[in-house]
């Protein structure tokens, strides 16, 4: 009989320990309370100008959400977060990425979208163990060739940017899963992306295309495939080498017809071809498109 209340006991404690690791704060004021117990704080949308200097009172701190306030720096005081894994900065004033993040070693998750953000400096390469790392609607111009060095990084986001190429360094994060690229200023990829053959999400949607870039029907593992808003004209027949694509989107490009290969894709469960004026398409393919309610 103890020894199943012990258990009974023991299963409370850590469904207890669970749930307050689950807990979000978010008033810092209740966090405060009992600032061990806080492993989850949201602190979005509060017009903050800068980070309360309480933040190191979070020993156990993993995840802090910042996003939508006014800052435009951080304090030394953040670095002092040693557990911290996830940092959303978004929909604030940075121009860049605060120098006193590349101090947090643990971090894993890092949302910088929607500031000013216009360079990156080499420092962030430190942040070894970075896995995803969003920096959406900012004012990069360029990726520096640094980018290679995060090799632990599994989707990287540069939607709605200024960028007019990527690095062949890209190449190097083999463990990419997804990669963001839509509304930049592309107009090629670099040949060697095409060995990321991890890659399984591939968004390029209102760039320059108007070729389709050859190094996309290698990448073997994508299912997701965005060209919406280029000015493609033709696809390759290539395009029918990528066997497990489900989803195939290439709404306003100018093309005039499809590559039959694309009938090949046998898990293929949306494809969109709206405004293209004057694509005609095969009987065949008519046949694949009703016999699959695509």
């Amino acid at each position: 009989m103890k020894k199943l209340l012990l258990l009974a006991t023991l299963f409370f404690s850590s469904l207890v320990s669970y749930c307050q690791k689950d807990k979000v704060y978010t008033s810092l004021e209740d966090a405060l309370k009992n600032p061990a117990d806080v492993y989850i704080l949201a602190l979005n949308n509060k017009k903050l100008t800068e980070v309360p200097g309480s933040i190191v009172r979070f020993p156990n701190l993993t995840v802090l959400d910042l996003s939508g306030n006014r800052l435009s720096s951080l304090s030394e005081t953040v670095a002092e977060l040693k557990r911290l894994t996830e940092l959303n900065l978004s929909n604030n004033r940075f121009n860049t990425i605060p120098e006193v993040i590349v101090q947090l070693a643990n971090l894993t998750d890092l949302d910088m979208s929607s500031n000013n953000i216009w360079f990156l400096p080499g420092t962030i390469t430190k942040l070894v163990n970075l896995k995803q790392l969003y920096l959406n609607n900012n004012k990069l111009a360029s990726i520096p060739d640094f980018i290679g060095s995060f090799s632990n990084l599994t989707e990287l986001y540069l939607y709605g940017n200024l960028l007019p190429s990527i690095p062949e360094s890209i190449s190097k994060l083999n463990k990419l899963v997804e990669i963001g690229l839509g509304g930049n200023m592309l107009t090629s990829l670099p040949e060697n992306l095409g060995n990321l053959t991890n890659l399984k999400y591939l968004a390029l949607s209102y760039n320059k295309f108007d070729v389709f870039p050859a190094c996309i029907s290698r990448l073997s593992n994508l299912t997701v495939l965005d060209l919406n808003g280029n000015k493609l004209t033709t696809l390759p027949e290539s395009i029918g080498n990528l066997s497990r694509l489900a989803e195939l989107y290439l709404e306003s490009n100018k093309l005039t017809a499809l590559p039959e290969s694309i009938i090949k894709l046998e898990e293929l469960t949306t494809i969109n071809t709206k405004e293209n004026p004057g694509i005609k398409l095969s009987p065949e393919f008519k046949k694949f498109i009703e016999d699959k309610k695509l």
